[in-house]
């Protein structure tokens, strides 16, 4: 008896094979047109150029999500897909945009400062002017450490335009950007035949 069960086994395993073989036959044909499909005619270039160059960036609320989101439910019926459209919901805010914004220093130099609106901020009465004061907040507070720190402020920040932060260095490169390695160059620094003085050389100029 037991001299015949290695062959029932192996003939047991051979059908199962044959059988799953057969299952998961692939078809090249539908392969090959999706991986043509992929390569030829792609369109996450031009979805990300209208989603972040268009209307990017889309804050809640803004007309910014509102035309991203148009343009999404056009762009996915072009595709094939239907019943596209926005669902409105309540989030406890008016809509927000910032029109415009600049900032100059007028004293004791005049320059034009680089600025951005924090999402939220409200608009003020036509322009505003006023000494400045910079303060520095301590790192991680906890909320009674915090409203301790700006309450002990009140009267720096009184009636003054108040900058926030400790002062960033923005350092200056002079270095040139590195330049794009010729492929000779890569394959004799990798070949496990060539010298090693070679790669080495190679390895240091490409620094």
């Amino acid at each position: 008896m037991r001299r015949l069960d290695v062959p029932v086994v192996c003939a047991a395993g051979l059908v199962a094979f044959i059988t799953l073989e057969a299952q998961e036959r692939v078809d090249h044909d539908i392969y090959w047109k999706i991986r043509q499909e992929g390569a030829n005619h792609s369109q996450i270039l031009q979805t990300l150029h209208v989603l972040t160059d268009v209307y990017g960036p889309r804050l809640t609320g803004s007309p910014s999500l509102k035309g991203a989101g148009e343009w999404a439910v056009k762009q996915m019926e072009g595709w094939g897909l239907k019943n596209g459209h926005l669902e409105a919901w309540d989030f406890n805010r008016p809509g927000w945009l910032n029109e415009r914004l600049s900032a100059h220093i007028v004293s004791p130099v005049k320059d034009h400062l680089v600025s951005e609106a924090l999402g939220w901020t409200p608009s003020t009465n036509g322009p505003v002017g006023g000494p400045a004061v910079l303060i520095t907040l301590p790192r991680r507070p906890t909320k009674e450490e915090l409203v301790a720190h700006l309450d002990g402020l009140k009267d720096t920040v009184k009636g003054k335009i108040v900058l926030v932060g400790e002062p960033q260095q923005v350092r200056v490169t002079f270095n040139p950007a590195p330049r794009r390695r010729e492929d000779r160059d890569l394959l004799a620094q990798y070949d496990p035949n060539a010298p090693a003085a070679i790669r080495n050389w190679l390895t240091c100029s490409s620094i």
